[in-house]
């Protein structure tokens, strides 16, 4: 399976989204634009793996300090935008330069609203 990382995002921001802290994932429905419930479980399990995800027990996971972290970074469409654009143009799209670019591009956003970035 080929990562999506609009899929990523989204399934990030379902799992936030959830009413609980915790998400099991027996009978997992579609998330974050997932087709169906086994590609949902493959992004599950490739987060966990990245450390976006913690698991207390097995097929039970709630997001980490980095998932949090991560989804803050790309929450805001625009920024995603801009991010994945940038991404294309550098053509790399691993976690950490998402991360990286969504920051700065964040950061720019700061200065032109006249916020102080340091």
């Amino acid at each position: 399976m080929k990562r999506d990382m609009d899929k990523v995002r989204g399934v990030l921001l379902a799992l936030e989204a959830n009413s609980g802290p915790f998400l099991m994932t027996m009978d997992t429905p579609t998330l974050g634009g997932t087709e169906d419930g086994q590609e949902t479980v493959e992004y599950i399990l490739m987060l966990h793996s990245a450390g976006f995800l913690e698991s207390s027990q097995r097929s039970v996971y709630r997001l980490s300090w980095a998932g949090h972290e991560f989804l803050d970074s790309v929450r805001d469409p625009e920024i995603w935008r801009q991010t994945k654009e940038g991404a294309g143009k550098v053509g790399s799209w691993s976690m950490k330069l998402l991360g990286e670019l969504a920051v700065g591009y964040a950061k720019a956003k700061a200065v032109q609203l006249g916020l102080p970035v340091g």
